[in-house]
């Protein structure tokens, strides 16, 4: 949650840059000569990627949150692995309102329901998998040993 809040907390500037700067080290392994282009000609390979980029970095730093929140509730035995579950998400998708919320105070930036909608959609892909193998593991746990 930290990291999420800091990197929302960049400015409109500051984000691009950091979204930028990892699509260059990205083109430079495939490209072998973008160093060599003109910073203008760098830009302009870099532009179309920004927001695949940008809406990655949504699902999976999420998606890690998702993770964290499921295994946070492990421990909750007195309550059913599916409202452990949707607990889960629940904590997730308040963290994404409240992070674009966030947004609309920092320059530049913005809140929008798109970007709330795929950073619950990255948690939920991971509660739902970790759900699954939770489930599965206790079937067959279950079968093995009674």
């Amino acid at each position: 949650m930290c990291l999420i809040f800091s990197l929302s907390a960049e400015t409109a500037d500051a984000s691009s840059q950091t979204s930028g700067s990892l699509i260059a080290a990205v083109l430079e392994f495939f490209y072998p000569d973008f160093d060599n282009l003109s910073q203008t000609e760098q830009q302009e390979l870099i532009a179309p990627f920004q927001f695949i980029a940008r809406k990655t970095a949504h699902f999976s730093l999420y998606a890690v949150l998702g993770i964290f929140a499921f295994l946070s509730t492990v421990t909750y035995t007195k309550i059913n692995l599916l409202h452990r579950s949707a607990i889960a998400g629940g904590i997730c998708l308040l963290y994404a309102i409240s992070d674009e919320v966030h947004q609309l105070f920092v320059p530049g930036r913005s809140c929008e329901i798109r970007d709330v909608l795929i950073d619950f959609c990255g948690a939920m892909l991971a509660v739902s998998l970790l759900f699954l193998v939770t489930k599965f593991s206790k079937i067959r746990f279950t079968k093995k040993y009674t």
